[in-house]
């Protein structure tokens, strides 16, 4: 019988909630990591851990409302500013990053982001695909993490206009018929 035996199982999200909720209350970090059975570096981990998912929420937010204030397909943004602001998983963000360092582009436009989603002739080759699966470890799941970004993002009305014409093809393209695939339930 493992030392452990008595102790109820609690969903990890649902666990950090109540460390999250008691730490708000003062409970010190000893006392919260004794009553989870966890240690207190754990629990300082889990509140460092959301700290800076709010920080990046709040980031977002601000972005957010600075592209759909502006409203303009043309306007250059900085490639983390863009990346940030779309929400998208955490090795795609990687990836676009060290695609553009890699190709010497600090800032994007959302057109030429948007035109990354669609079908283009590949050099040397019959085949269309993509811009975007062409940056080294995008791949599928993070096509769609870009394309549900822009989707799930309020980027301003002509902003917006332009992206529904854009995701139609998207769809089209890729046999979609219903909601993009890999979308977030969680986000």
């Amino acid at each position: 019988m493992s030392w452990r035996s008595n102790r109820v199982s609690i969903p990890i999200p649902e666990r950090n909630r109540q460390i999250l909720e008691m730490l708000a209350k003062g409970i010190s970090q000893i006392e919260v990591a004794r009553r989870f059975e966890l240690s207190p570096s754990r629990i300082w981990l889990i509140e460092r851990r959301d700290r800076a998912d709010r920080s990046m929420a709040e980031r977002r937010a601000r972005l957010r409302e600075e592209i759909r204030a502006a409203d303009d397909l043309e306007r250059m943004w900085p490639v983390e500013d863009l990346v940030d602001a779309l929400d998208l998983i955490i090795v795609t963000r990687i990836r676009l990053l060290q695609h553009f360092v890699k190709t010497v582009k600090s800032q994007i436009s959302l057109r030429e982001l948007m035109d990354m989603c669609l079908d283009a002739p590949v050099e040397g080759s019959e085949f269309m695909w993509p811009p975007l699966y062409r940056a080294w470890g995008v791949g599928k799941k993070g096509f769609w993490s870009v394309v549900n970004g822009l989707t799930g993002a309020d980027l301003g009305s002509r902003c917006n206009e332009e992206w529904r014409k854009r995701l139609v093809k998207v769809k089209q393209e890729h046999q979609v018929t219903g909601a993009t695939p890999y979308v977030s339930l969680g986000s």
